[in-house]
């Protein structure tokens, strides 16, 4: 190695390498889990903190006979309920539409392919609060006329082709083997032949 030298006045830093891309991406996994118990344990501080600062307001407004304050404090807590429970009751009707279709379709259908998948045209009885399935059919047949790459159909062998034995090739059944002449039942080992079958 040579040595550099600066010029007069000047110094030479040392020259430190530098982290690929990958390297600066990956974490270590015990920094990872250390790193996501600490927000866990931040979160339920700071949701703690935000309980305890609503009780002492509302208790302020009690002292002070201020009934519209909690009366808006509560129907700010009820709308954000109602607004979560109909985002749940939406994802599990959208999830009920989906999984309908996707059993009208019949063949396996590929993930990739959900996107395409309009679900808002399905019709939902609201007082039983099931899926109408003339809607369905309706959607899966329009599916089926513009994406028919979409369905994969699962290929199956007729009834009549050869299974193959359970044990793989280079087996053979109990049956054949004692068909054979003792010559050529000495070709198969005991691992050879299908106990049985």
């Amino acid at each position: 190695m040579t040595e550099q030298k600066a010029p007069e006045g000047q110094s030479v830093e040392p020259v430190v390498p530098t982290e690929t891309q990958e390297q600066k991406s990956t974490i270590a996994y015990e920094t990872h889990r250390k790193l996501l118990d600490e927000k866990k344990r931040v979160q339920s501080q700071l949701d703690q903190l935000l309980k305890e600062k609503q009780e002492l307001q509302e208790a302020d407004a009690r002292k002070r006979g201020d009934f519209e304050a909690l009366l808006k404090s509560r129907e700010e807590e009820l709308a954000k309920e109602r607004s979560q429970r109909q985002e749940l009751s939406d994802r599990i009707t959208n999830g009920m539409k989906m999984s309908s279709v996707l059993e009208a379709l019949g063949g396996q259908v590929d993930s990739k392919w959900y996107k395409l998948i309009d679900v808002s045209e399905i019709a939902i009885n609201p007082e039983s609060n099931e899926i109408d399935h003339m809607t369905v059919a309706r959607v899966a047949e329009s599916l089926k006329k513009q994406w028919p790459e979409m369905i994969r159909s699962s290929a199956k062998l007729p009834s009549n082709a050869p299974q193959g034995l359970q044990g793989g090739t280079g087996k053979i059944a109990e049956s054949e083997w004692k068909k054979m002449k003792s010559i050529d039942q000495r070709k198969y080992g005991p691992n050879d032949v299908i106990w049985g079958y």
